[in-house]
C-alpha cells in the first residue's frame, strides 16, 4: 500500500458524465477458425442515428447500471443489458419513455433515484439517449465485438483478450518490419474493453478518438492513422513516431549547471514517464522475446510494449504532455514568433480581423476574437475579459482592449488546430480561471489546454455572430474612437462568415484524412469523459487488470491491508474513483500476482509516493506551516530523517515556469536522527515573482541511481532516474533498482 499526492490536472475531481456518442453500420466477421466472434449485426429497423443511440445506451448502461443490475447482483431482478427482460418485467415500455419505470427512475428526484444518493447522476446527454432510445421502440442492443462462440469446443474470448494476446501481436508485427524500422514504432491497445464488453460500436470510437488525438499531438503534414495490426478484431494498433514528428529528442542533459550532449529521451518517452498501467510479466516468455528484440533496440525510456489508447488520448491532450508534444513556448511572444505571426502589425494594417460577442458559449462575459493569416491556415485570438463593465467593457473602446488573458488557436500543418493559453501577462497557463472561461464538458467546469479546447471544437473554430459592427454602425456623431478604423477592422458577418467556412473546411477535410471517414460525431468526447470522470465498478476494475471477473479482486478488496486505501467499495458494489484506483494501482498488480509492476516515480503528475509501512521516516518542511511567503521572506528548506538508518536522499527544485534544479545530489546522506538544511548556511531569499514552486524529495535506505536533470526548448524540465537498464542480451526488462524502496515527497512553495 502507499500513499500519494494530488495527481495532474485533478483528473477525478468530481465523478463523471458522458455526452453523445457512437457510430455507424454494422457487419458481422470471424475471427481465426470461429473460435471467436466479432460481431457486427446490420441493424434491422431504425435508421443510423437511432442505431448509433441504441449502441450509447447499451454502454451507458453497462458502465453506470450494470454492476447492480446483471453484474455482481441484479436488484429487483433486472438485468439491465437484457433489453426482453426489461420489457417483461415492465421496466421499459417502448414508445412511452413517460410510463417507464427505468426511465423515471433516471429523472426522479426522490429516494427512489438511479443511481442511487452517493453515485454520479446521468447527464443531460444520457438521459436524452435513453429516451430516444425509448421513444424509438427500444430496439435490441447490438452484440458484444467478441462474444463467446457457440461451440463449447471453442476457447472463447481468451484467443483475442488478455495481456498475451496483445504482446504475441506486437511481436508478430514488430518481426514483420524491416529491422532499420523497428526503434520508430509505437503501440496502443484497446483491448481491454473486450474483457469488460464492448460493442464494435465503442471500439471504433476509440480507434477514432485515438487518430484524432494522435495527430492533434502532431507537427508534421501528413496525417497518420494507427493501423489496426490484429485485423479482423481492431484492438492493437501501431504508428511510427517519425511521421508524427516524435521521434525528436528534444532535451540536452544538465550536469554542474552546463549542457552535457543529447539525452536519449524522445517525445514519446514523456508519455512512457507518465504511464501508470505498465506491468512487466516476469514469465512470459513473448514479453522477453520483445525486450531482445524490440525494446531494447527502441532504447526506450521505460519498458513499455504499449500504452492503453483511453489513457493517452485523455492525458497526453492535457498538460504538460499536450504543450510537450507540440513543443509550446512558455511565453507568449515566443508563441507568435514561433507562429511567424506579428498580431499587432496585422491589426495596425488592417490584415486582422476582428469580432465581438456579448454572449459566448465559453466566456462568462464579453469576448472578442481575431483572425489572423497564417502559413498553414488562420491564427485566431480571443480576448477574455473577468467582467463586462468600464474599460473592460468591449463596446468603450473596440480598438484598445483590456483583457485578462486570451486563448489561442492555429492550425497545425496537416490542418488540425493547436491550442494555447495564456494570462495578460502573457504567460502560458495550464488551466484558464473559471471566473473567466469555463469549459461545458469538464465536471469542474475548468478549461485545460489541449484537451477542453479540442472538444469544444469539434468542427474547427467555433461560429458567431459579431455584435460590435452593427452597434458602431449604428452610432451617431463621433463615439470617442475612430468609427472608420472599426469598421476597417471588424467586417461584416458575411465576409466574417466566409473565413469560418474556410477553416472549418479545411479541420473537417482533415478530420476526414486522419478517420478516413467524414467525421459524423466527435468521438474524444466520450472516451475521455468515461475515462476520466466515470466511476470504475468491480467489474470495470477487473477488466482493466484484464481478469475475466472480479472475484479475486473482491477477496483482495475485503482483505485488512487493502481496507485502509479506500477500495473495499469494490466488494460492495460500490464504485471508485480514478486517482484513487491509479494511486493503488501497483500494489493490487503486486498483491494479486500479476507481475512487476512499471512504477511512474518520474512522472510530473506524481507528487508523493511511498509504500505503506513506508520503508523509511523523514520529513520535508520549511519554517512556515502554511508554506506561504511574500517576497523578501527568507526560505530553508530541511530534510528531518526519524528512521533508525542513514538515508540517501535526493532534493529537487522546481519553479514556478518548470524549470528544474537539482539542490542535492543523490549521493547526499542524512544520518539517522539528524536534518539536512539547504542552503547550508544563510537562506535563499524570496523573489517578488508570484507563483508556485515546488521542492520534491526522493529518499531511500540504500544508494540509489542519480537523477538525470534534462532541459529543452519548448518542453518543461525532466528528472530521470535510470531505474531500468535494458539490453537485448539479458532478455530482461527486471529494474536495476526498484523504484518501489524509493519514498518521493513534495511540498509547494507558495508567494504571494
Amino acid at each position: 500500500m502507499h500513499v500519494r499526492g494530488e495527481k495532474q490536472l485533478g483528473r477525478a475531481k468530481a465523478l463523471g458524465r458522458y455526452a453523445s456518442w457512437f457510430l455507424h453500420t454494422l457487419t458481422i466477421v470471424s475471427v481465426g477458425l470461429a473460435l471467436v466472434q466479432i460481431a457486427r449485426p446490420a441493424p434491422a429497423e431504425g435508421d443510423d442515428a437511432i442505431v448509433q443511440t441504441t449502441a450509447r445506451v447499451k454502454e451507458i448502461f453497462r458502465t453506470r447500471c450494470f454492476e447492480c443490475h446483471g453484474g455482481v447482483e441484479t436488484n429487483a431482478g433486472v438485468h439491465v443489458l437484457d433489453r426482453e427482460s426489461l420489457i417483461q418485467k415492465d421496466k421499459v415500455a417502448p414508445g412511452e419513455p413517460d410510463k417507464s419505470l427505468l426511465y423515471q427512475k433516471i429523472t426522479t428526484d426522490d429516494d427512489s433515484m438511479m443511481p442511487p444518493e452517493g453515485e454520479p447522476r446521468l447527464s443531460a446527454d444520457d438521459i436524452a439517449a435513453v429516451r430516444a432510445w425509448i421513444v424509438a421502440g427500444a430496439l435490441a442492443f447490438p452484440a458484444d465485438a467478441a462474444a463467446p462462440a457457440e461451440d463449447e469446443k471453442d476457447t472463447g474470448l481468451r484467443d483475442v483478450v488478455g495481456v498475451d494476446y496483445v504482446l504475441k501481436q506486437i511481436l508478430a508485427h514488430v518481426q514483420s518490419l524491416p529491422v532499420r524500422d523497428r526503434p520508430f514504432v509505437r503501440y496502443f491497445s484497446i483491448n481491454h474493453l473486450l474483457t469488460g464488453g464492448a460493442t464494435r460500436e465503442e471500439l471504433d470510437l476509440h480507434r477514432d478518438a485515438l487518430a484524432k488525438a494522435v495527430n492533434h499531438l502532431s507537427l508534421q503534414p501528413q496525417m497518420v492513422r494507427p493501423e489496426a495490426i490484429d485485423n479482423p478484431v481492431g484492438t492493437v494498433f501501431a504508428v511510427d513516431l517519425r511521421r508524427l514528428g516524435w521521434h525528436v529528442k528534444p532535451f540536452q542533459r544538465v550536469e554542474n549547471g552546463r549542457t552535457a550532449g543529447t539525452a536519449n529521451v524522445t517525445l514519446h518517452d514523456l508519455a512512457l514517464l507518465e504511464y501508470p498501467y505498465a506491468v512487466l510479466y516476469e514469465d512470459s516468455e513473448t514479453l522477453d522475446r520483445l525486450t531482445q528484440e524490440y525494446l531494447a533496440p527502441s532504447g526506450m525510456v521505460r519498458p513499455i510494449p504499449y500504452l492503453r489508447a483511453d489513457w493517452f488520448v485523455s492525458v497526453a491532450t492535457l498538460p504538460p504532455l499536450y504543450e510537450d508534444f507540440l513543443r509550446l513556448p512558455f511565453e507568449f511572444s515566443e508563441f507568435e514568433t514561433m507562429l511567424g505571426v506579428e498580431s499587432e502589425s496585422n491589426v495596425a494594417n488592417f490584415l486582422a480581423r476582428r469580432a465581438g460577442m456579448t454572449v459566448s458559449g465559453v466566456s462568462r462575459n464579453n469576448r472578442v476574437v481575431e483572425r489572423h493569416p497564417h502559413r498553414h491556415g488562420a491564427y485566431w485570438k480571443s480576448f477574455d475579459f473577468a467582467s463586462s463593465r468600464g474599460r473592460q467593457n468591449m463596446f468603450h473602446n473596440p480598438l484598445e482592449l483590456n483583457e485578462d488573458g486570451g486563448e489561442f488557436i492555429f492550425n497545425l500543418p496537416n490542418g488540425l488546430q493547436g491550442y494555447f493559453v495564456a494570462d495578460a501577462a502573457g504567460r502560458r497557463l495550464a488551466e484558464a480561471p473559471t471566473s473567466i472561461v469555463t469549459d461545458k464538458f469538464a465536471e469542474d467546469k475548468t478549461v485545460r489546454n489541449g484537451l477542453s479546447c479540442i472538444r469544444c471544437h469539434e468542427r474547427g473554430v467555433k461560429t458567431f455572430s459579431d455584435n460590435i459592427r452593427p452597434a458602431v454602425e449604428a452610432l451617431p456623431g463621433s463615439p470617442g474612437f475612430k468609427k472608420r478604423d472599426v469598421l476597417a477592422l471588424y467586417p461584416t458577418q458575411e465576409e466574417m462568415d466566409e473565413l469560418l467556412k474556410e477553416d472549418e473546411t479545411r479541420f473537417l477535410r482533415a478530420m476526414e484524412q486522419a478517420l478516413g471517414k467524414p467525421q459524423t460525431r466527435e468521438p474524444l468526447t466520450p472516451v475521455t469523459q468515461r475515462f476520466l470522470d466515470a466511476p470504475l465498478h468491480l467489474s470495470t476494475a477487473a477488466a482493466e487488470l484484464g481478469l475475466p471477473d472480479g472475484a479475486n479482486l473482491a477477496a483482495l478488496a475485503r482483505a485488512p491491508q487493502f481496507v485502509a486505501l479506500g477500495l473495499t467499495p469494490l466488494a460492495s458494489g460500490g464504485l471508485v474513483r480514478r486517482d484513487m484506483w491509479e494511486d493503488y494501482f501497483d500494489d493490487i498488480v503486486r498483491q494479486l500476482g500479476l507481475g512487476a509492476p512499471v512504477i511512474p516515480l518520474d512522472a510530473l503528475s506524481i507528487a508523493d509516493y511511498a509504500l505503506q509501512p513506508a520503508p523509511l521516516e523523514i520529513e520535508l518542511s520549511t519554517a512556515s506551516k502554511t508554506n506561504v511567503f511574500a517576497a523578501g521572506d527568507e526560505l530553508v528548506i530541511n530534510v528531518t530523517n526519524r528512521s533508525k538508518h542513514n538515508v540517501h536522499i535526493e532534493l529537487v527544485g522546481t519553479s514556478a515556469r518548470g524549470r528544474k534544479v537539482i539542490l542535492a545530489p543523490a549521493t547526499t546522506v542524512v544520518n539517522a536522527g539528524e536534518t539536512f538544511r539547504f542552503p547550508p548556511t544563510g537562506a535563499i531569499k524570496i523573489q517578488s515573482t508570484v507563483g508556485k514552486e515546488q521542492i520534491t524529495l526522493f529518499a531511500s535506505e540504500q544508494p540509489f541511481p542519480a537523477g538525470q536533470l534534462l532541459r529543452g526548448a519548448g518542453v518543461a524540465d525532466r528528472v530521470v532516474h535510470d531505474f531500468y537498464s535494458l539490453s537485448a542480451a539479458s532478455g530482461s526488462a527486471a529494474p536495476v533498482f526498484d523504484p518501489a524502496r524509493i519514498v518521493k515527497k513534495t511540498i509547494t512553495i507558495e508567494t504571494k
